[in-house]
C-alpha cells in the first residue's frame, strides 16, 4: 500500500501520497490493510465531490480509450520487434486509479493508468506496463536461471523502459519515460550497449552483468 511504503526507487513518497487528504492519510497508516480499505471505501462513498469526480473520470477514460486504440496496434508491432518476441497476448486489462501510482498484476495481465496524468503521459503509462509485462513472460525464468535476485530481475525490467524514448516508438510516445530515479546509472549502461548493438537480447546480457 503506497501510504505506508516508501520503498519508490528514489521518488519522493510525499509526491506520490499528495492528493490523499492529510486527516485520512493519518487514518490509513494507522490500521491494517482490510480495515485501511473500509475506511477509503467510507470516504470515497461519502465525499461530496464524488458525483463530478465520477464525471470527469468517464470523460477522461473515453479519452484515454480512443487515443489508445488509435495506437495499439502499431505499438504492439514494434515492442514485438523490439524485443524479438511477439506479442504473448491480446488481452490486456487496464485500470482507471484514482491514485498517482500505477501498479500491475503480473499473473493477471493488467495495469493502472492514472487520472492525474495527461493523456500522452497515460499513453507512456501504458506502454511502460505492457512492457515490463512482456519482459517479465519471456525472461523471468531465464534470468532466475542465470542466478538473478527477484529485485535484481525488478531493477532490470524497469531501467529498460528507457527503450520507450527510441525511434521506433517515436510515432507512439509523445512523453519520455523517465524511469525511477534509482536506476538512471542502470539505464545509461544499458542505453550505451543499445546504441552500438540495438539488438535485445545482447542487450540482456549485458544488464546481466551491469547487476550482478
Amino acid at each position: 500500500m503506497i501510504a505506508k511504503s516508501k520503498d519508490l526507487w528514489g521518488l519522493s513518497w510525499k509526491d506520490q501520497v499528495a492528493h490523499i487528504p492529510d486527516d485520512l492519510l493519518i487514518k490509513i497508516k494507522k490500521n491494517n490493510f482490510a480495515q485501511a480499505q473500509k475506511i477509503v471505501e467510507k470516504y470515497i462513498r461519502e465525499n461530496p465531490r464524488a458525483k463530478y469526480k465520477n464525471l470527469v473520470i468517464r470523460e477522461e477514460k473515453q479519452s484515454l480509450e480512443k487515443s489508445w486504440r488509435s495506437v495499439e496496434k502499431k505499438y504492439f508491432d514494434a515492442l514485438a520487434k523490439i524485443t524479438q518476441k511477439p506479442i504473448f497476448t491480446n488481452n490486456f486489462g487496464c485500470y482507471f486509479t484514482t491514485g498517482v501510482m500505477c501498479p500491475y498484476s503480473e499473473k493477471e495481465n493488467w495495469f493502472m493508468a492514472s487520472m492525474w496524468r495527461s493523456i500522452p503521459a497515460s499513453i507512456t503509462t501504458i506502454c511502460h506496463e505492457v512492457m515490463h509485462l512482456q519482459f517479465l513472460h519471456y525472461y523471468k525464468n531465464y534470468f532466475k536461471k542465470k542466478g538473478l535476485k527477484n529485485n535484481q530481475i525488478e531493477d532490470l525490467k524497469e531501467a529498460l523502459t528507457f527503450l520507450l524514448n527510441e525511434k521506433e516508438f517515436d510515432e507512439i510516445v509523445l512523453c519520455d519515460d523517465n524511469g525511477y530515479p534509482e536506476h538512471r546509472k542502470l539505464r545509461k549502461k544499458l542505453q550505451d550497449i543499445w546504441d552500438k548493438e540495438r539488438d535485445f537480447e545482447k542487450l540482456l546480457e549485458a544488464g546481466i552483468k551491469f547487476i550482478k
